[in-house]
């Protein structure tokens, strides 16, 4: 596989303006600050990803709620004391009301990522994601994961997402480094290589009739 320079193609369709993931990681390192300072990292980073998962994506009105920029703060603030209090821990409340005291309950969710990016990190995780053609059969996921490790010196969380387009091979993105060994970038790599060659034989014969011997 080829490595090569960080390319704008993301691997999914949602992308994030950097200005929200830079003010995300923001308040993910603030949360995580104060996880880790009363203990309970572990403890706040699965209630955090349960609101998501579990009250946010089961309950889109009450999401609308958090985000709306109709409802005043003072107002936002009783509603999430109503539903949270005594119901979640001390930490993930006064986040969920700073955030709203600043007019950012619409980053919910890319704190989220952030905040598992950092306990990754922390962790020596470290997130791969990789596209392939067909599914990975577990011997082949389980060499990939090995040779990853001894290539970051950390230990890999692969994600895999199915492309077909990519006809064989994969993508694997480990950070901001790609390694492209599919078939279709083969493809096109020998497709420009053809063209070279045919551009570089062209221009060689009109050299040859441009100079007579």
């Amino acid at each position: 596989m080829d490595a090569k320079s960080p390319t704008p193609a993301k691997l999914h369709d949602t992308v994030l303006d950097t200005s929200v993931v830079q003010v995300a990681h923001v308040y993910a390192a603030a949360l995580f600050a104060a996880a880790s300072t009363a203990n309970q990292l572990d403890l706040v980073v699965d209630e955090y990803q349960s609101l998501i998962d579990d009250v946010l994506a089961k309950n889109p009105q009450f999401d609308r709620v958090l985000k709306s920029t109709i409802i005043g703060r003072a107002d936002l603030a009783s509603t999430i004391r109503r539903v949270f209090e005594g119901r979640s821990s001390g930490v993930v409340l006064n986040f969920l009301l700073v955030l709203n005291d600043h007019g950012r309950l619409n980053l919910l969710r890319p704190v989220l990522t952030e905040l598992l990016a950092l306990r990754d990190q922390k962790l020596g995780r470290i997130p791969v994601q990789v596209q392939s053609a067909v599914p990975l059969d577990p011997a082949d996921e389980r060499a990939l994961h090995d040779r990853l490790a001894v290539i970051t010196g950390g230990q890999p969380v692969i994600h895999t997402e199915i492309v077909s387009s990519l006809l064989g091979g994969m993508v694997i993105r480990v950070g901001d480094t790609v390694f492209d060994g599919s078939v279709r970038t083969r493809l096109r790599r020998l497709r420009e290589q053809l063209i070279q060659r045919s551009t570089h034989e062209i221009q060689s014969r009109r050299d040859q009739f441009s100079h007579p011997a």
